[in-house]
């Protein structure tokens, strides 16, 4: 089968990247600003949006701009026989070179299903790892391979790296840093609805399915993004990106995955959510726009792409994806308030 202009657009990229020797976190030089990396997951969205033919240029500006951040050293090979060796390595921020080459020895040896399916459970208790963007991104990479019927080096590669971003940033349930969350979490919303109470919409959707439940948990996570000001637009926006990107690759995974995958998810957007929107105590409201009118749907997603930033490219990608399955009008309203706050002038 001949390339599509998707395929290209993102071997593309992935290329360009590996050229610039691109690490997993944002920096120029050897300066590592500590956010991740988002070029291989923007890059990916927008090729999925028809604009493949944009991708080449939005790679070089984001390297330009952002920064590729400097490649980890090697510290020693990660056993993946021994349970003992990897999972002392988990959440090893510096032994993030050491997990992505065991992930591209795995792939090789054992197809990248295979991988994904042995340590899809080991990784799952850790979905908060780099603010969900281990699971974000190696969803995109899942696509990206998913889409090809050979895969090249670079999109099995991506993978890899998608994978190791996740192990080597692995937050567990009882980590300091996942309770930390938590109580931050719970102090900013006294006197708001429990999980229970705002999820319960997504949870009643688990007799239909996991799937049904996930995407109630992603409009859940939109309507709720829509309440929020200014100050930190970003990191709320994974309650949308997160639970939309476990969907997109529970299809790939055994049918047993999905329920713990689902509760791993819940648990993590309700502490982002609890973090990053108590500020905003009202309740979500009559949105600025009208998530089910066309016109709304097609200019957030041409403006998505005018603005160029990763988050509003992705999370539009999502919305889009994700109505097309599951009509919400929360989801282009969720994605057009990002539109607005990201491509606000600061100050």
């Amino acid at each position: 089968m001949a390339e599509t202009q998707y395929d290209i657009a993102v071997n593309e990229a992935l290329e360009r990247l590996d050229r610039g020797h691109a690490g997993f976190f944002l920096g120029h030089g050897n300066t590592l600003r500590g956010f991740a990396l988002h070029a291989p997951m923007g890059a990916e969205a927008l090729a999925t949006l028809g604009h493949g033919d944009l991708v080449p240029g939005w790679v070089d500006r984001y390297a330009a701009s952002r920064g590729l951040g400097a490649l980890p050293d090697l510290v020693a090979p990660i056993d993946p026989a021994d349970p003992a060796a990897w999972r002392a390595a988990l959440g090893e921020t510096r032994r993030l070179a050491d997990w992505a080459a065991l992930f591209r020895r795995e792939i090789e040896a054992l197809g990248w299903r295979q991988t994904l399916a042995t340590w899809w459970p080991r990784l799952t208790p850790g979905m908060l790892a780099g603010l969900t963007h281990g699971l974000i991104r190696t969803a995109h990479a899942v696509r990206s391979v998913a889409a090809a019927d050979t895969p090249s080096r670079y999109q099995l590669d991506e993978l890899a790296n998608g994978l190791a971003f996740w192990a080597g940033l692995h937050q567990s349930p009882q980590s300091a840093a996942s309770r930390g969350a938590k109580a931050v979490g719970a102090v900013r919303t006294l006197g708001r609805r429990t999980p229970g109470r705002l999820f319960a919409a997504a949870d009643a959707a688990l007799d239909t399915s996991v799937d049904a439940a996930l995407a109630e948990l992603t409009a859940i996570g939109a309507g709720r993004y829509t309440t929020i000001g200014r100050g930190n637009p970003v990191p709320a926006v994974h309650t949308v990106t997160a639970p939309a990107a476990l969907r997109m690759v529970l299809p790939y995974l055994p049918a047993e995955y999905a329920r713990p995958s689902y509760d791993a998810v819940r648990d993590v957007s309700a502490t982002l959510l609890n973090i990053f929107t108590a500020s905003d105590r009202r309740e979500p409201a009559t949105p600025a726009v009208d998530g089910d009118d066309p016109q709304v749907r097609r200019r957030t997603l041409e403006r998505a792409v005018e603005l160029g930033d990763e988050h509003a490219i992705k999370v539009s990608e999502a919305a889009r994806r994700e109505y097309a399955d599951h009509p919400d009008p929360r989801l282009f309203a969720a994605a057009h308030h990002a539109c607005d706050l990201l491509g606000a002038p600061p100050g």
